[in-house]
């Protein structure tokens, strides 16, 4: 009877909240049509949760984890006024990383650490306003350095 009541209260919930958050082209209004501030939650059809993130005047703002049906993290991503700014990374659905990148405003900028699905380093590189600066490496499956090139 627990289990059933959970899962009523979770698809009320999923209702709720999907009736009341509208996403319009890229801003989040509430059923008054006002820009949204508050917590976001989805849900897969499973119950599990596929996203949850802030938004403030509409906009995401903060960090943003997104999730695998297997409840395995997939992305967490950091937002300021609706753009990328700061830590990216991703997952595979078996749990393994498969990149760390940085943002700025929107723009790449930092380092980036691309995986292959073994979770072996393929790519180092290093953006600045989005442009290409430093020594960019590439590695073999063997996670071996395979090559560089000086930007």
């Amino acid at each position: 009877m627990k289990i059933m009541m959970t899962i009523l209260a979770m698809i009320c919930i999923v209702t709720i909240s999907q009736a009341q958050i509208n996403l319009v082209d890229g801003l989040y209004y509430n059923e008054q049509g006002e820009l949204y501030t508050g917590s976001y939650v989805e849900y897969y059809p499973s119950g599990n949760k596929r996203v949850e993130m802030s938004v403030v005047e509409g906009k995401k703002q903060g960090v943003s984890t997104y999730y695998f049906d297997n409840k395995l993290k997939q992305e967490v991503r950091s937002y300021k006024n609706n753009e990328m700014d700061g830590l990216w990374e991703t997952w595979n659905d078996k749990g393994v990383k498969l990149g760390v990148a940085n943002y700025k405003d929107g723009i790449k900028h930092g380092k980036w650490f691309i995986y292959d699905e073994s979770g072996i380093l393929r790519y180092d590189m290093e953006y600045k306003e989005g442009e290409k600066v430093g020594v960019w490496k590439i590695y073999d499956e063997d996670g071996k350095l395979k090559n560089k090139k000086k930007y």
